[in-house]
């Protein structure tokens, strides 16, 4: 696994789209040119400045050489998301950073990595940097959404998806309900090294689990939305 390295400190960068693909009816990732002179370590994010309004995104290093990804989940009325689902490709993007401290930390404790929608993307940065040997646990409504499977799989000692609708047959190895009933009801017990990445409310509720069955595991969260 790869060891955290000296975070740069933040600057301002402009890049530009360089694609666009839609996940879901939702969600979509979005390429970015990496400027000259800007590195990251994986789990770190940017702020982009668009329409005089400032989101933070989890960095994720491209599939192409020289180019960095976004994983964005459209909201109804968000100008900021509006304005990327929709925008030509090579519009220019200003951003701050890179920010943030939800990376990686080598330790001899089983690592457990817990996300909900969209917070997988710290995770996918980390696999792609070369993160391997995790327990990982992806909550999301239906196997649809289960962005990022192709490389995070190959990467875990375990992957289980956590699917909230039972309507459809589940993926292989999928385990039907949240991922804190899983944490709750599956999991091992024993002393863990836990990332939490997703809604505030399944981090809280994490929290609380990790607390009371899994002491004195450590903990590192990252709040989506």
């Amino acid at each position: 696994m790869t060891p955290p390295q000296k975070a740069p400190g933040k600057q301002a960068y402009t890049s530009r789209i360089s694609r666009r693909r839609w996940l879901t009816g939702e969600t979509f990732i979005l390429g970015l040119g990496r400027p000259g002179g800007f590195h990251f370590i994986a789990g770190q994010r940017i702020r982009l400045l668009v329409a005089e309004k400032e989101r933070d995104y989890s960095l994720i290093p491209g599939e192409l050489p020289g180019e960095m990804e976004l994983l964005i989940r459209s909201v109804e009325g968000g100008a900021v998301t509006a304005h990327l689902s929709r925008c030509p490709l090579e519009t220019p993007l200003p951003f701050k950073g890179p920010g943030g401290h939800f990376i990686y930390r080598p330790s001899p404790r089983p690592v457990v990595f817990v996300a909900t929608g969209t917070g997988i993307a710290p995770f996918a940065a980390m696999c792609r940097s070369g993160v391997k040997g995790f327990v990982l646990l992806h909550g999301v409504r239906d196997g649809g959404e289960l962005y990022y499977r192709n490389i995070i799989e190959p990467a875990a000692a375990r992957y289980i998806p956590c699917l909230t609708d039972i309507s459809s047959p589940l993926p292989t190895g999928a385990f039907p309900g949240r991922v804190t009933q899983y944490l709750r009801t599956r999991l091992p017990a024993e002393e863990y090294d836990f990332y939490l990445a997703g809604r505030r409310e399944m981090v809280a509720e994490a929290i609380e689990i990790i607390d009371d069955q899994f002491s004195p595991s450590r903990v590192y969260s990252e709040i989506f939305f």
